[in-house]
């Protein structure tokens, strides 16, 4: 196959990707510190730590702006920090200073802990357009072993993740940052964007695709109707919905490079053989056997737990009965 023309992306398929420009400096920062092999720093979030942000921010007090937590997570490939967990941490902005419960951070910090030990402190977030002044003490506090953070060659600092609550730009916006030290000046605090992508797992985009859904159902129904629940959604066909549509189109643009419609590329057939190749082909009839003793294995398991309950049922009438004589 010879590659394809540039042009309008055909049959849904992306086109290649543009060169994206380079995150911006603050003060005089011109470059991040790197690491002996000499590998720039980047950022990977969950979707999870996300939606705790906004979780926290929709339930702050009446009377805070803004809200700030801790970061977990780990690195991972070198230099890419994941972050894949997140908790607030209650405080109190100052006049001058914001105030941490730092007692609260360590609590909290010693139950994910239990949970899973692979999640380390790799840095803290906070809510906003920009970095407030009044988070010089909070970053100098996570900077100390006393919030959990071990400083590492890869990360010698932690990561200021600042989250866009305010939807005052046409996306919703996310940075991370991290402290650059000067020999000019120690003691100031100079932070520098560095890349900043949401890594998905594929769970995370069911469950994510499964919200969009609800939106869009709730969105579209009339006024006066009741609104669909996100319980009464089937994931399940709109996967297989959405697995159909991407077969048809892939159909369509093999056809059209079979009749000489469209050039085809190398790297998309590739991915098209390996995509088709990674599952082995399954006899139907065996499909349908498995099915078939599932669902009887499914049943018995529900008759099963009906007998229980019953007999259970059953027991309790006798020895209230049995109890009752004995009283009388």
């Amino acid at each position: 196959m010879a590659h394809q023309s540039t042009g309008a992306p055909m049959w849904g398929l992306s086109e290649q990707k543009s060169k994206v420009m380079p995150p911006k400096n603050f003060n005089i920062a011109s470059r991040l510190q790197k690491t002996s092999i000499e590998q720039p720093l980047s950022t990977r979030v969950h979707p999870v730590a996300v939606l705790k942000i906004l979780d926290a921010y929709v339930r702050r007090p009446e009377s805070a702006d803004r809200i700030i937590g801790t970061l977990l997570g780990w690195i991972s490939e070198g230099s890419v920090v994941d972050i894949t967990d997140c908790f607030p941490v209650l405080h109190r902005d100052g006049d001058d200073q914001a105030f941490l419960n730092k007692d609260y951070h360590v609590q909290m910090l010693a139950l994910k802990e239990k949970v899973s030990s692979r999640e380390v402190v790799v840095g803290w977030f906070a809510t906003g357009a920009e970095i407030n002044p009044l988070s010089a003490n909070i970053h100098k506090y996570y900077c100390s072993k006393e919030s959990g953070f071990n400083a590492t060659a890869v990360l010698p600092g932690p990561v200021h993740l600042l989250v866009d609550t305010t939807l005052s730009g046409q996306a919703f916006g996310m940075k991370a940052y991290v402290n650059v030290r000067t020999l000019a000046a120690e003691n100031l605090l100079q932070f520098h964007e560095v890349p900043l992508r949401v890594q998905t797992s594929a769970a995370e985009k069911s469950g994510i695709s499964q919200l969009m859904q609800a939106r869009r159902a709730n969105r579209d129904t009339p006024a006066g109707q009741n609104v669909k629940g996100i319980n009464t959604l089937d994931g399940f066909e709109a996967g297989l919905k959405e697995l159909l549509g991407l077969f048809k189109r892939m159909q369509e643009y093999v056809r059209a490079v079979q009749a000489g419609k469209v050039e085809g590329d190398l790297q998309v057939g590739r991915g098209l053989t390996q995509a088709l190749c990674s599952e082995p082909v399954i006899d139907i009839n065996a499909v349908e056997q498995l099915c078939n003793s599932s669902l009887q294995d499914a049943l018995m398991v529900v008759y099963l737990s009906n007998l229980t309950r019953t007999q259970v049922a059953i027991a309790e009438k006798i020895n209230a009965q049995l109890n009752t004589d004995k009283d009388s």
